[in-house]
């Protein structure tokens, strides 16, 4: 073809709109919706384990505090120290403007543990609808599209790991399917392109690289898609979709790569193989093995949960398949071909590549891929002749199947027996559904309710996600306050709970959380100013004297660092970060001196708790120390991110060392010229004054590449409306069209040829 418009397949045309056409995408919801329910009811913790309880739902809290507050973006929260750079991190979605919405809804809730898993589960639903619209926009009967939409979501790592841990992950894979349909809309001319550059927009604002790297992928697909069929004016538009969604990548990425340097991650090469987290193509073959496990290695040890699997009736189906459909498609689906293997290739690709490490991450987005073409095999309608080898082969896959759960886990027979019986028996049902009734949407419906009975197997078995950090924080926002109201003004917390974590000793954690001691950034829904907060990119130089680890906990050196002078004149860390409580182990305090102006508060067998006597030095700021020689005769906080500093003399210079870390951005003046802006060895905020120095310090902040981010959204926003505008035209033009072919035939012909018949007009049927 040579026109705009690549070639779509007629052999599976879709009716016009009707009610009937509403039944299957509301089911996907539906469905979707119940089954996220299962995993929550049976352990009540499933939605709550590692970065969701000490990272995503306490800062998501926090975030709708914020905003509630007037505070937005959120760039950057000196009180959360080296988990407050939130605009580096990216990982939040600073300007997404769906993320704000799920802080809201968090922040206003009573209970964290409910309101994550209502965002969680939203989120799976949106991923299924998604699901089903692209493998409908591949012509897949709505049947077909269906039953994969709501089986994805269940997939074993999209299950146990995005939506059990990661949120962060399961908004962005969730995205891919919307960014999928509406970029292949797009290069058809079918939809308005701006729709795709929304999508796209979203997914790269959610600030996950995975979500960014799938909006490269799919959109490198469309290219070659285009560029196969010669569809030349589809291929512009995608173009033009990319240049709009790529020119806000600065805004969003550039405050990370200005400040990656202090990053925990800027260590070690940039390709590494260590295995974590590494599937083989071995382990795929089982990904219809509901209690499979396969033998990768996962945060805490081995890998505890079927993270590989994914829908128990992909693999037992693939002998009744009608593959021929492939080859008379093959054009139309080369999108669908490329982006499924190079996910492929990733997923079996080293553990580390630059940003993304771990590649059992977008093992989901290969599932996609092969979910979409499983539904457009399975439209087809299973094959009926040469029953016999059929049935053969689907047994031989069954056996199969058990015989690899079971030999990765020889002491687990029962285990393996009992979900290759389960498997067998859907199967079982769905192929009687074909033989004898002979309806795909029988079989589909078969397959759907099959993912819920896998998924209560699955969660009956594994339970949470042991491969994952073990929290079981308090959830409960009031009681959590309670608990930590004796705790006041800025803490500072030390305490090693991995030896709790790492043997499982669920009670012994729990009850840590008592009024003792919280883990990541848990402090923030208590409502105590705390230091410690989670992080995953780290502030080096801070992080490595106080011993600390991304999810705030702490080693004994730690302590001991705390009480060591800052530097020559200046007072121990403890007043310099302007510290008024601080919380330790006992083991920990152990041996160790606290400075002068520190009287033990409280201690018990779990914790010693100290507080700081008298005055902080300059109240209401985070001004800490000056030099001898610098007269301040004042110092304010003006401003989230602003503080104000009067110096009366600074006859020789000096220097000014503020209670907060040196993150690149901040910026200072002194009466209009610029000062210098450096840090401590441990990272602490300091500027230089020069000699003679008099006037007020201004001290702000801004995200580095703040100009270029917002010249290049302002670039891509003018891209998106001129993509609205085309769509709008496009719009027009199509509805003119139908309007003529709808003006009737004595409108536009003279009265006497009304009667005419011309020879070449085909005979009625």
């Amino acid at each position: 073809m040579s026109d705009s418009t690549p070639s779509r397949t007629r052999g599976a045309r879709r009716g016009p709109a009707s009610r009937s056409s509403w039944i299957w995408p509301v089911l996907v919801v539906v469905v979707t919706a119940v089954y996220t329910a299962i995993p929550y009811l049976v352990t009540g913790w499933f939605y709550q384990r590692g970065d969701t309880a000490a990272q995503f739902a306490p800062t998501w809290w926090h975030f709708g505090e914020l905003i509630r507050s007037g505070q937005w973006p959120i760039w950057l929260d000196p009180q959360s120290w080296a988990g407050g750079n939130y605009v580096a991190e990216a990982l939040f979605g600073t300007y997404n403007p769906l993320n704000v919405l799920v802080w809201l809804v968090v922040s206003l809730g009573p209970d964290l543990a409910v309101t994550t898993y209502l965002v969680k589960a939203s989120v799976m639903v949106l991923l299924a609808l998604g699901t089903y619209l692209l493998a409908r926009e591949y012509d897949a009967v709505p049947a077909a599209a269906a039953a994969v939409a709501v089986a994805l979501p269940f997939s074993g790592f999209t299950l146990f790991w995005d939506a059990g841990s990661w949120p962060s992950g399961l908004m962005s894979f969730a995205y891919a399917p919307w960014v999928w349909v509406t970029f292949r809309r797009a290069l058809r001319g079918a939809g308005s392109p701006f729709w795709a550059f929304l999508a796209g927009l979203l997914a790269v604002l959610n600030g996950n690289p995975y979500g960014t790297l799938a909006v490269i992928v799919v959109g490198a697909a469309m290219l070659v898609e285009g560029a196969v069929q010669r569809a030349w004016g589809g291929v512009l538009r995608i173009v033009l979709v990319g240049v709009g969604v790529a020119a806000f990548l600065p805004l969003v990425y550039l405050p990370l790569l200005e400040s990656s340097d202090l990053a925990v991650r800027s260590t070690g090469a940039l390709f590494e193989n260590s295995g974590k987290l590494r599937p083989t193509a071995g382990d795929l073959l089982a990904a219809s093995s509901p209690l499979h496990t396969p033998p990768i290695r996962a945060i805490t040890g081995p890998m505890m949960v079927p993270a590989t699997f994914l829908a128990w009736f992909v693999l037992p189906l693939l002998p009744w398949l009608r593959y021929d459909v492939l080859r008379r498609r093959s054009r139309e689906l080369v999108g669908l071909g490329f982006v499924t293997v190079v996910y492929l290739a990733l997923t079996l690709g080293p553990s580390k590549l630059w940003l993304f490490r771990w590649p059992l991450r977008v093992i989901e987005y290969f599932y996609l891929g092969v979910m979409v073409v499983f539904a457009v095999l399975l439209s087809q309608g299973l094959a009926r002749s040469t029953m016999r080898p059929r049935l053969a082969a689907t047994g031989i896959v069954l056996v199969a199947l058990g015989w690899l759960t079971w030999s990765q886990d020889p002491q687990a027979l029962r285990r393996a027996a009992i979900g290759t019986a389960v498997v067998a028996a859907l199967t079982v049902v769905a192929l009687a559904a074909h033989l004898v009734l002979r309806r795909t949407a029988l079989v589909a419906l078969v397959a759907m309710g099959g993912v819920g009975a896998v998924l209560a197997l699955q969660v009956g078995v594994f339970g949470e996600n042991a491969s994952s950090r073990l929290w079981h924080v308090p959830s409960n926002v009031s009681a959590l306050q309670a608990s930590f109201s004796d705790l006041d003004g800025r803490v500072m917390q030390f305490a090693d709970l991995k030896p709790l974590q790492n043997k499982g000793q669920t009670r012994k954690l729990e009850q840590q959380w008592e009024g003792a001691f919280l883990p990541g950034s848990m402090y923030h829904p208590a409502g105590v100013e705390a230091v410690n907060n989670y992080t995953g990119m780290g502030f080096v130089p801070f992080t490595r004297n106080f011993c600390m680890e991304y999810d705030g906990l702490t080693q004994p050196c730690g302590y001991r660092n705390l009480w060591k002078v800052g530097g020559a004149g200046q007072p121990p860390l403890a007043d310099l970060m302007k510290l008024d409580t601080i919380v330790v182990q006992p083991e920990i305090a152990e041996g160790v001196t606290p400075g002068a102006g520190w009287v033990e508060d409280y201690e018990d067998s779990r914790v010693v708790r100290l507080r700081h006597e008298g005055e902080q030095p300059w109240a209401g700021s985070e001004l800490s120390w000056a030099s001898d020689g610098v007269e301040v005769a004042s110092a304010e906080t003006r401003g989230e991110l602003h503080q104000a500093v009067e110096v009366s003399a600074a006859e020789e210079g000096g220097r000014l060392v503020f209670s907060m870390l040196a993150w690149p951005g901040w910026s200072a003046d002194l009466d209009g010229t610029a000062l210098d802006v450096s840090r401590s060895d441990i990272g602490l905020l300091t500027v230089t004054l020069p000699p003679g120095a008099s006037g007020t310090v201004d001290l702000t902040y801004r995200p580095p590449g703040l100009a270029t981010g917002l010249a290049g959204a302002g670039v891509g926003a003018l891209v998106g409306l001129g993509l609205a505008l085309m769509g709008w035209r496009s719009r027009r033009r199509r509805r003119a069209e139908v309007e003529r072919e709808d003006v009737p035939e004595t409108a536009l012909e003279p009265r006497d040829d009304v009667t005419s018949v011309s020879d070449d007009a085909p005979a009625k049927p």
